[in-house]
């Protein structure tokens, strides 16, 4: 059943339209000492004030005023995972984070929060936002020394520069591995193609901060199958497995209907996105980075999974040392 819902009790707060979960773990802070591990959940809140998207926003008239979109990172805890107490931040609205001035990087949004600790005291949070100057969809962090004040240190990573470039169109709801075995931070990433199609892109960094090299090509594709569930993937979630194996969690969406139009409501499970309007408001996201026109159009319908296979296949490529011979999983 449902743990967390839009705040309806508190006008001011960063969630009264809409909320969208895009991290939960257990944490060790100085702020948090109760002896007893306890829950984080960081997601994204949304509020029914009204704003102009920057200029070239998918999906969005230019001009057209727009509620829910000023999404910002949240914190709430629990210590069974069940009820949860929301925790407020830094900013009058109880947000982590406030969005950008206008012309920044992420006057947009600041979207879909996943946390990395790479040190006790060192504790990295990465979303992203649209770029109305670079026209697509950027990844930025923040840091903290205790996972509730932050301090935002920029854009660091936005897909492929290239016509043609599989994320051409930006890279959004990333989900950062300390892969001690790699010696490398990798983020795997929802990859936008210039027509807006998603698929799943891998990017490493020696630190998680500066020189992220990504691969040229997607690490798991939609399906081409007739009628497939998952024409199109985002939303990826990796787990490391003993062996240099990963689990890849991924959201899917078939391709539209025979007239192009969408086949559902457009509401995405994956987390990052926002309503493009007040009456599409809900619980979870649209289009899943704040889109609704861009690729197939289609409403994201469940959540997939790929291996890395248990015998890596003869002559497959690596990238910084990671395999990327993926396989879904079938039932």
């Amino acid at each position: 059943g449902r743990v967390l819902a839009p705040n309806n009790e508190d006008w001011w707060w960063l969630d009264t339209a809409h909320v969208s979960v895009s991290d939960v773990q257990m944490l060790s802070s100085d702020m948090v000492n109760q002896g007893t591990g306890v829950y984080w959940m960081f997601y994204s809140g949304g509020t029914f004030d009204p704003v102009v998207p920057p200029a070239g926003f998918p999906g969005i008239p230019a001009g057209t005023e727009v509620e829910g979109l000023h999404m910002r990172p949240a914190l709430a805890m629990s210590q069974d995972g069940r009820n949860w107490a929301r925790i407020e931040g830094a900013h009058h609205s109880g947000a982590l984070l406030d969005v950008g001035e206008d012309g920044d990087w992420d006057a947009a949004m600041a979207c879909a929060p996943q946390v990395v600790a790479a040190s006790p005291t060192d504790y990295r949070m990465y979303y992203h936002s649209w770029d109305g100057a670079r026209g697509r969809f950027v990844v930025g962090f923040a840091t903290s020394g205790d996972a509730i004040q932050w301090r935002k240190q920029g854009a660091i990573f936005e897909g492929g520069t290239e016509a043609g470039d599989f994320d051409a169109g930006g890279a959004l709801n990333v989900h950062v591995v300390k892969d001690g075995d790699l010696k490398r931070y990798l983020m795997f990433y929802e990859a936008v193609a210039e027509d807006g199609r998603r698929s799943i892109g891998v990017a490493a960094s020696p630190d998680g901060i500066r020189g992220w090299k990504r691969m040229d090509r997607a690490l798991l594709e939609g399906s081409s199958a007739d009628g497939a569930w998952d024409h199109e993937v985002g939303g990826p979630c990796a787990v490391p497995m003993a062996g240099g194996r990963y689990r890849l969690y991924y959201s899917g969406r078939p391709a539209a209907g025979p007239s192009g139009t969408s086949t559902g409501d457009e509401s995405s499970g994956s987390s990052g996105g926002s309503s493009s309007s007040g009456s599409e408001s809900n619980g979870g996201s649209s289009d899943n980075g704040g889109t609704t026109s861009s690729g197939s159009g289609s409403a994201w319908q469940g959540f997939g999974l790929a291996l890395t296979s248990k015998d890596e296949v003869e002559g497959a490529q690596r990238f910084e040392g990671l395999r990327t011979d993926f396989e879904r999983l079938s039932k």
